[in-house]
């Protein structure tokens, strides 16, 4: 079993899920962050159009998230900023949990404080948006759905039914189309 350690502050506790807390990331557990999303995908992950949006651009803090269980990063989730034609948007991921902890439901809670966090800062010139690539059985139920292949590129191939969108007010990304890109 891999051993991923994480300096705990409880101040920074977001949220206790029965077994394991979900907080903010902090700059120290960077590495451990790196570790888990290695572990959970592998080299391959450096060849996805996701990872393409994302190379070399800092996720936004408060909007990056673990999941620790008896001070250990079991789990995390981070959000972007990108382009999607003239508008930005949030690139969501990776989302991840280490092999021996997915049924805790770490997942999920994380998907569901990215989401409401997200939401929470639109009307604040935040994006109203926040797409991924993914299955969409698993993140219909946090609002995604698939984008018509028409009406997004991506900088490399990715299957068009997998890639999704998460309106966070009504109808948001009715009008976005274009090339989606790193925001520099």
């Amino acid at each position: 079993m891999m051993s991923i350690s994480v300096n705990s502050n409880s101040s920074n506790v977001i949220e206790n899920v029965s077994s394991f807390e979900i907080r903010v990331q902090t700059p120290s557990d960077s590495q451990a962050v790196d570790d888990l999303t290695m572990a959970v995908f592998g080299a391959g992950m450096f060849a996805r159009a996701a990872y393409a949006l994302r190379e070399g651009i800092a996720a936004e803090p408060e909007l990056s998230f673990v999941a620790c269980k008896a001070g250990k990063i079991i789990g995390s989730v981070r959000l972007t900023k990108i382009k999607w034609g003239d508008d930005t948007v949030l690139m969501l991921g990776p989302l991840g949990v280490l092999r021996e902890y997915k049924s805790l439901g770490a997942g999920k809670a994380l998907m569901r404080k990215a989401v409401e966090t997200a939401r929470a800062r639109v009307g604040k010139g935040e994006p109203n948006a926040i797409i991924l690539v993914g299955d969409h059985a698993y993140y219909k139920p946090f609002g995604f759905e698939r984008i018509e292949a028409a009406k997004i590129k991506l900088p490399r191939p990715a299957d068009p039914q997998r890639v999704l969108v998460c309106d966070l007010v009504a109808n948001a990304s009715a009008n976005y189309s274009g090339v989606a890109a790193k925001l520099e």
